[in-house]
């Protein structure tokens, strides 16, 4: 399965496309819409648009999340677990016919190919231990036993659910925007206050494969990004790093077991290395 990776430098964005001031109304930019995502990464329906609001309506507006498995890969499940049943029941010749309509649909699907080889080898493959065991369709958020299908009107919905505690409506000295979520991401534009240090802030949470995963990308893609003045600090027991882009962009990421939950923020004067202190308080806040 493909993903995308953690979205770095978005608070660009925000600063030329986020907040717009009309008059003494303000207004906000903020996302609406549905999309419905395949359970393997797959867009299957993508109604998601941006629209301007007054600030003060901005919690009407959200963009649902559905996490869907798609008929075909309703039925690549189905020849996958049949065969892995007929593997654990020594009938090599039932499980390869049943991989080898699976890698004819979709030649790269799980272990097929793998299982094939090893058959065709004189060996018997290893059993796929991963076979979902919830019908194909339902949607089961980490941390939670048993399935739900995604329901219209809840943001977030699916698997990300378990990641909003990182997203607060209140966050000290900001006021929070709507969450804008896709299958592994949360999203959060905070508005400072005309006394805080930042013009913007977002926050931004991840999920990744484990922890390992999840630390590989702090160092590799925010390291890389956020390289100048870097260093780790520890708050709330968490080992948080912090760097800038050398500009006026600074960040805090941590690694929360295979979640990263990474707060940027755009430094009103110029001076992101200034924003540390600031940016700390925050993780404090949230962590606490």
């Amino acid at each position: 399965m493909s993903r995308r990776r953690i979205p770095v430098l978005i608070l660009m964005a925000v600063l030329s496309a986020g907040i717009v001031l009309v008059g003494c109304a303000r207004t906000i930019r903020v996302e609406t819409g549905e999309r419905i995502v395949c359970t393997y990464g797959e867009v299957l329906t993508d109604t998601v648009h941006t629209v301007v609001v007054p600030a003060d309506q901005a919690g009407s507006y959200k963009v649902v999340n559905l996490t869907i498995t798609c008929d075909r890969h309703k039925r690549l499940e189905g020849l996958y677990a049949e065969a892995q049943a007929a593997i654990t029941a020594g009938d090599l010749k039932t499980a390869r016919a049943k991989l080898a309509e699976v890698i004819t649909i979709e030649p790269t699907f799980k272990n097929a190919q793998q299982q094939i080889d090893a058959i065709d080898g004189g060996k018997t493959p290893v059993v796929d231990t991963s076979v979902p065991k919830t019908p194909a369709g339902i949607v089961t958020p980490p941390g939670t036993s048993g399935g739900g299908t995604s329901s219209p009107g809840q943001q977030p919905v699916g698997p990300v659910t378990s990641l909003s505690t990182w997203v607060p409506d209140k966050l000290p000295g900001y006021t929070s925007t709507p969450v804008i979520a896709d299958v592994y991401t949360l999203t959060r534009q905070y508005v400072p206050a005309k006394t805080d240090p930042t013009d913007a802030l977002v926050i931004v949470v991840e999920q990744y494969k484990d922890a390992t995963a999840a630390k590989a990308a702090i160092a590799n893609d925010l390291g890389r990004s956020y390289p100048t003045g870097s260093s780790t600090i520890t708050v709330g027991g968490r080992s948080v790093y912090f760097g800038t882009d050398g500009h006026r962009l600074a960040i805090v990421a941590w690694n929360e077991s295979g979640v990263i939950v990474a707060i940027e923020g755009s430094s009103k004067g110029g001076t992101p290395q200034a924003l540390k202190a600031h940016l700390t308080s925050l993780v404090s806040a949230i962590v606490k």
